[in-house]
C-alpha cells in the first residue's frame, strides 16, 4: 500500500513538472497571427509553447470609425521576441478609434506584454515588411531571411542558412564552388540567389561580369 502510494506521489511530482515547463502566451481578440517561431500560424487562440526564446508574428486586425463609417484596419506584420518560462503572459494591443490613432500605430506600434501579476515583461519589437505587391506572401521564407539579419526581433535560434548552389557559367578555366558566407550581407545574397528563377540569374551574373575590372 505505501509502495502503491509512493508512485502516485512520483507520478503526481511528474505531471506537475511537466505543466509547469511551458509558457502560455494570451492572445487579444484584435491579434491575427501570422507565425509562431517561424512557422504559419493563424488566429489568435492562447499558444503554448516550451520554455525558452519565442518569437511571434501578427497583425492588428479590427475596425475604427472615420467620419461616421466603421473602417476595417489590418496593421503590416508585427514581429515579437521574449523569453519565458514556466508563466503564463497576456500581450495587449490599444483600442484604435480614430484615422489618427491608426495612423499612430502605423508609425509606431504600441504593446505591451505582461505576466500574471500585470508586471511588463522585456521584448524586442519589429516589423515584417515586403514593399510592392502583397499578394502571395512566403512569410515562413520572409522570416528566415529576416533572422539571418542583426534586426531587433530577429531570432538566431531559428535562422537557416540556405547552402549556396550557384551555377558557373560554361568555361574552360578552373572554377570554385563558393563556400558559405562569413557576414550577413554575403549569405543573404546566397539566400536570394536562390530563390531567383533561371533567367535572374542570368542577368544577375551578367551584370556582375560587366562590373568585374579587366586584366
Amino acid at each position: 500500500m505505501k509502495l502503491h502510494t509512493a508512485l502516485l506521489a512520483l507520478a503526481a511530482c511528474g505531471l506537475s513538472t511537466a505543466a509547469l515547463a511551458e509558457v502560455k502566451v494570451e492572445l487579444p481578440y484584435s491579434s491575427e497571427l501570422v507565425l509562431v517561431n517561424g512557422k504559419e500560424a493563424t488566429g489568435n487562440e492562447t499558444l503554448t509553447l516550451h520554455n525558452g526564446e519565442h518569437q511571434i508574428a501578427f497583425r492588428y486586425q479590427d475596425n475604427y470609425r472615420e467620419n461616421g463609417d466603421y473602417k476595417l484596419y489590418k496593421s503590416e506584420v508585427i514581429i515579437i521576441k521574449f523569453a519565458g518560462q514556466d508563466t503564463t503572459y497576456q500581450l495587449a494591443l490599444p483600442k484604435l478609434r480614430t484615422a489618427r490613432e491608426v495612423s499612430r500605430f502605423d508609425n509606431t506600434p504600441t504593446l505591451n506584454l505582461t505576466d500574471p501579476q500585470a508586471q511588463s515583461v522585456s521584448f524586442a519589437q519589429d516589423k515584417l515588411v515586403k514593399h510592392g505587391m502583397q499578394f502571395g506572401r512566403d512569410y515562413e521564407k520572409e522570416i528566415q531571411a529576416y533572422n539571418l539579419t542583426n534586426a531587433p526581433a530577429a531570432l538566431a535560434s531559428l535562422a537557416v542558412t540556405p547552402a549556396p548552389q550557384l551555377v558557373a557559367a560554361p568555361t574552360t578555366a578552373n572554377t570554385a564552388t563558393p563556400e558559405k558566407g562569413q557576414n550577413v550581407a554575403e549569405n543573404m545574397l546566397f539566400y536570394w540567389y536562390e530563390q531567383a528563377d533561371a533567367a535572374t540569374r542570368e542577368r544577375f551574373k551578367a551584370q556582375i561580369n560587366q562590373q568585374a575590372p579587366t586584366q
